[in-house]
């Protein structure tokens, strides 16, 4: 091929533009994943209908997307039907002798519109074949690992930014969106605002019974463990230090809970009302309003929670004009996107959200010498 048919930047069909690994790393980026490890992820099965206790992961990976091309995955929902005789205006349709002719009820449709973005990092070296003499590091081996090591912990935090943003941070900046607020957002000590909260609204026992009385009457989609119906609470360690230390909590808090072996019971630090409560470093606080450092911001997850899309699978790809072979690089890119799953209806004025639930409760940090 003459050089004069190269372009910079290169082009995706130019040959120099190695793949240096591809579907390997793929799957082993996922299998890292906290999400991963604690068994709360699932490839993307379909089927879910709203009103209906649907069990599954809390974090639903849209991975067989063939090739196709498009800047968001679309993931329909299909609402139920709502007429009943109970019905004021349409019930006397659904029963007796009435004509349903031109009286019929429309079939409808929500969805939700995970967007991808391009995320990306990049380690350079000068003069390689002179400074690699200075040390027996293999420092190619070690800069892949270090950018794969990246793009995990990245993942992570895009899957988290859901939770609290509907949309990972990267998307946000990449294509000018708004984070969005959960739309079930609750504070502990069943108070109405952050500025009411104290030292009381920890999470406790009973605060443990009011989370799972909520995601019951509200009819979220439960995680089917061995036949019962669980929810995944996220909470870092000083929120579940108050836990810990409840005496209820460690009374009644299931010794050898069913469904032993599935890694949401497993790794979990005790099931409680059938809740699993796992320890997350990650997990966020307040950084603005009444008392900010002080509240804890714990996730309660349910079946299809978030999902998550795969444009593409990660890949090395090395520096391709080298300055006469001074400057060396690696970088790693992916096309890849999540959202929360709160699903809109035509207009965007609606939403459904069936899947979780922000509890803020109190969080008191201790203060550590460095």
């Amino acid at each position: 091929m003459p050089f004069s048919d190269l372009s910079f930047p290169i082009g995706s069909s130019d040959p120099l533009g190695e793949i240096a690994w591809s579907k390997l790393a793929h799957i082993e980026t996922q299998e890292m994943l906290f999400f991963a490890k604690a068994g709360m992820t699932a490839k993307a099965k379909g089927g879910q209908d709203t009103f209906k206790r649907k069990s599954g992961a809390p974090v639903i990976l849209y991975d067989e997307l063939g090739g196709n091309a498009g800047s968001e995955v679309r993931v329909p929902l299909r609402k139920q039907l709502t007429r009943t005789p109970r019905t004021t205006t349409y019930g006397t349709y659904t029963y007796g002798d009435t004509s349903m002719l031109g009286n019929e009820e429309a079939l409808v449709y929500h969805d939700l519109a995970v967007p991808l973005g391009l995320l990306k990092h990049a380690v350079g070296h000068n003069s390689p074949d002179f400074y690699y003499h200075y040390t027996s590091m293999n420092l190619e081996e070690d800069t892949e690992d270090a950018l794969k090591e990246w793009l995990v912990e990245n993942h992570e935090e895009a899957i988290l930014d859901c939770g609290y943003e509907q949309i990972p941070y990267f998307i946000q900046q990449q294509l000018s969106e708004s984070a969005v607020a959960h739309p079930r957002t609750y504070y502990a000590g069943n108070v109405s605002s952050q500025a009411e909260m104290s030292e009381t609204s920890i999470l406790d026992a009973r605060e443990a019974m009011n989370l799972r009385a909520y995601a019951n009457d509200r009819k979220l989609n439960p995680i089917r463990i061995d036949g019962g119906d669980h929810f995944a609470v996220l909470a870092d360690s000083y929120v579940l230090m108050d836990l810990r230390q409840d005496e209820m909590f460690r009374e009644l808090k299931d010794a050898a809970p069913r469904g032993a072996d599935n890694p949401i019971v497993s790794g979990s630090i005790g099931v409680f009302q059938n809740l699993c409560f796992h320890e997350y470093e990650r997990m966020r606080v307040m950084t603005s309003g009444a008392q900010a450092a002080n509240i804890g911001r714990v996730l309660l997850l349910g079946a299809d929670a978030i999902a998550v899309a795969y444009g593409s699978r990660p890949r090395i790809v090395p520096r391709v004009e080298s300055s006469y072979g001074d400057r060396w690089g690696r970088a790693i890119r992916q096309v890849f996107g999540a959202k929360r799953a709160d699903f809109q209806n035509v207009a965007n004025t609606a939403t459904t959200q069936q899947s979780s639930v922000e509890w803020r409760v109190w969080r008191t940090a201790a203060q550590f010498a460095a």
